[in-house]
């Protein structure tokens, strides 16, 4: 008799990767942050561990080559915050374009995208107004669907936040499910249709349940297995992938489930768990050659299995709703329920309260003035909350203020004479749904990055909103925040924090001092014109170190004109006096500034261009540059006498100088020439520099592999392309350069991949490529 192989369970890993928006309103800039050494700010230190991590997850061989490069995205469930994802299309795009391909092949996998949409910018759906809620909602269906083209089926809730009156709105906007803590569960509908009351650590994960939302609407939720989800996120199983395989395994022959799920913060897979994003490479091998498991998605799942019996959740403190993060419900962000990150015994939150009631007072002020405004300058034709609505495709940058003004125009009728009222109207809601970010609550203390965050976020807010109200706006909601009382006695308060904030201007001084210094630092094929929302329209110097510019912010159409008087102290050194002058209000700004006020993160950017300027060497220049330092190199090794420690100090710098020009000035030498005078470079850096030499040699080498790998995504592998990329790479091993491949083997996998299995290949290419995949630790395969 014929023995039928059982059938697979069907096996899903979700990810929620989120971060909250970390940029300065003023200027729409994240500012440098030294917490995230050697980042320069939390953003970029968790992409490079996780994000990009996991669209490039190295699969090794026993011997430690790389057998494979796996997209786990591919494969894992997955919602990214739209902050994040817009933040990472920008300034990473390369890996954006993983994350939606990795979406399309699950499509082409399963039938379903991997991808599900998360609501906008993190708040607390049960704590929102039932129009802030569902325009949260609506904004994280629409940024969806202007990324994956497609129409998202689920929703990651921000903390699992759930209430009835929230599945009502879900359910509204056409999410179909959701996924939920089991603790979050009160009980389940069995199947002879009694109730049973769970526990979250009871076995109900297995399948899918009807929610019931307080209109009588439904959609499906999945509970996902509490104990793996905590081992993962908590109990290092991601140090080992054939331990939680075996862990799986034991789950699956214990409970022989239809179903086995987990969902846990998608940054545990490589920023939280180091490597944690390979041992999930590890993990799909082995599903994927067993016969287990099949990896799939809750919406695939959900086809073919669709739910048929209900659940019922907690009410929460108050019938709030519940959340996976506070044992209470969703406390946590309105007032001192105990549930807290960080801190120190004695400590309270009972500044949650405050900070939440200032907050929800200013979203009344801003809602109801918003409202006003709109009607006025559309003359009642259109409807407020839809043009709120539709304003995520600015947010998501998929479409400029300008464009989407001018489409709001031809649908209603009517010409905005005032754009910039109308754009700035719109900013300023985004400043207030950003107030109420989650992690401004999360934490231990007010003084914390994060509540300061918000509170900077609503700060700008009212200032944008102040100009349509006939009384102060902030007085009533600084003595709200002034009861938001930090347990640190310099940690101050609510209102102490945001009393700065207001000070000065809109950031369109910082902008012009960066557009100045642009101009007087940087080389001119390093001009710029754009700093953050700002552009430079123009930028005249009628006088040496006198300057004038012309900016306009993007965001809110405001053109400003900004006038710089630049001298020197021999104590503060640069002090620049600057006006700046509304265009539009002709309000204006003067603040005085020394060299010390420039932020960190623009500081590190003038001494780049200053670097690439010092570093400018013509050609014939370089090559008796590089002659005469391998002379000295010689002299000083075997001569009868020291030569000066000057002549050494100025050779050292000369010649990093002459290095990084090799790589970053468009020079004529052929590669042979400018490897003879690197190989003379290096020697002498090998030989007579230290650890700060050595690490500024890294640093060239690192940089001219970035712009080699980033040619070959873009433009795709060539043989010149090869080529040069092999040359660096055994150049920077024959003089032992600390460099890092990861970039390399990235760009370059693709193409090894296809030289394994393509015998059609000619001799130059071959021996190119076969080099390659050795200097690049793949695995040579047959």
């Amino acid at each position: 008799m014929e023995t039928i192989a059982p059938k697979p369970t069907s096996l899903i890993l979700h990810g929620h990767f989120y971060q909250p928006p970390r940029e300065d309103p003023l200027v729409d800039l994240i500012p440098k942050q030294p917490s995230a050494y050697p980042y320069s700010d939390w953003n970029e230190r968790i992409y490079d561990d996780c994000y990009r991590a996991n669209a490039f997850s190295r699969y090794l061989d026993p011997w430690g080559h790389i057998d494979s490069i796996v997209n786990n995205y591919e494969y894992l469930s997955f919602n990214f915050g739209p902050t994040l994802l817009t933040w990472i299309e920008k300034y990473h795009p390369f890996t954006y374009s993983k994350i939606l391909e990795a979406d399309k092949r699950s499509m082409l996998r399963l039938g379903h995208g991997n991808a599900i949409a998360q609501t906008y910018n993190h708040t607390i759906l049960p704590l929102d107004t039932p129009e802030d809620a569902l325009t949260q909602i609506i904004w994280g269906i629409e940024d969806f669907i202007s990324r994956f083209n497609r129409e998202p089926k689920g929703m990651w809730l921000s903390e699992t936040a759930i209430s009835p009156s929230v599945v009502s709105l879900l359910a509204q906007a056409g999410i179909t499910y959701v996924i939920l803590s089991p603790w979050q569960c009160k009980s389940i509908e069995t199947e002879d249709g009694s109730w049973l009351d769970v526990q979250g650590d009871d076995q109900f994960y297995d399948r899918a349940f009807l929610l019931e939302g307080s209109d009588g609407s439904t959609i499906s939720a999945f509970f996902y297995h509490g104990a793996l989800a905590s081992s993962i996120s908590f109990g290092h199983m991601l140090r080992d992938a054939d331990t939680m395989y075996t862990t799986l395994k034991s789950i699956n022959k214990r409970d022989k489930p239809e179903l086995l799920h987990t969902a846990t913060d998608g940054e545990i897979y490589g920023h939280h768990e180091p490597f944690g994003d390979m041992a999930l490479a590890a993990l799909i091998h082995k599903v994927e050659e067993g016969s287990t498991f099949a990896l799939t998605n809750y919406a695939a799942f959900l086809e073919k299995h669709p739910a048929v019996h209900k659940a019922i959740l907690h009410n929460g403190e108050e019938s709030k709703g519940t959340s996976w993060s506070c044992s209470h419900g969703v406390s946590r962000w309105y007032k001192d329920c105990g549930c807290h990150t960080g801190g120190q015994d004695g400590w309270n939150q009972k500044w949650r309260t405050p900070l939440r009631d200032a907050f929800t007072q200013l979203g009344g002020v801003i809602d109801t003035l918003f409202e006003q405004q709109i009607h006025k300058l559309f003359k009642k034709r259109v409807d407020p909350l839809e043009l709120l609505r539709s304003y995520v495709s600015v947010l998501s940058h998929k479409e400029s203020i300008s464009t989407f003004i001018s489409r709001w125009e031809q649908k209603s009728g009517v010409t905005v004479t005032q754009k910039h009222v109308l754009a700035q109207l719109l900013e300023g809601q985004k400043f207030k749904f950003f107030s109420f970010t989650s992690c401004g609550w999360f934490f231990s203390d007010v003084s914390g990055i994060e509540p300061k965050q918000n509170i900077h976020y609503a700060v700008r807010a009212m200032q944008l909103y102040q100009q349509f109200s006939q009384t102060p706006i902030k007085d009533p909601i600084l003595e709200i925040l002034f009861k938001a009382k930090s347990n640190l006695r310099q940690g101050g308060n609510g209102k102490s924090i945001a009393l700065p904030f207001f000070e000065g201007n809109g950031g369109e001084l910082e902008a012009a001092v960066y557009f100045i210094m642009n101009r007087q630092f940087a080389k001119k094929e390093d001009f710029t014109s754009e700093y953050g929302k700002f552009s430079l329209l123009a930028c005249h110097s009628p006088h040496y170190r006198d300057y004038q510019c012309e900016i306009m912010c993007n965001n809110t159409l405001t053109p400003y004109c900004v006038s710089t008087i630049i001298s020197t102290d021999p104590s503060l050194g640069y002090i620049a006096t600057l006006t700046s002058q509304n265009q539009l209000t002709q309000e204006k700004h003067t603040k005085t500034l020394s060299s010390t006020h420039i932020p960190p993160r623009m500081l590190d950017q003038v001494f780049r261009w200053i670097e690439r300027s010092l570093s400018q060497i013509a050609d014939e220049e370089i090559n008796r540059l590089a002659q005469t330092i391998r002379h000295y190199s010689y002299l000083a090794k075997r001569g009868s006498s020291a030569p000066p420690e000057t002549l050494y100090v100025e050779n050292m710098g000369t010649c990093l100088r002459a290095l990084r020009s090799l790589f970053t000035s468009p020079v004529t030498l052929t590669w042979e020439e400018k490897k003879t005078s690197i190989s003379y470079l290096l020697d002498f850096v090998q030989q007579r520099g230290g650890r700060k030499e050595k690490a500024i040699v890294s640093s060239i080498f690192n940089d001219e592999i970035e712009d080699i790998s980033q040619s070959i995504n873009d433009k795709g592998f060539s043989y010149e392309r090869g080529s040069y990329l092999l040359e660096v790479l055994e150049v920077a091993r024959t003089y032992k350069v600390d460099i890092s491949i990861t970039l390399a083997q990235e760009a370059m996998y693709p193409t090894i991949s296809q030289f394994r299995a393509d015998s059609h290949i000619t001799p130059l290419t071959k021996d190119v490529l076969t080099k390659l995949q050795s200097v690049l630790n793949f695995a040579v395969k047959s």
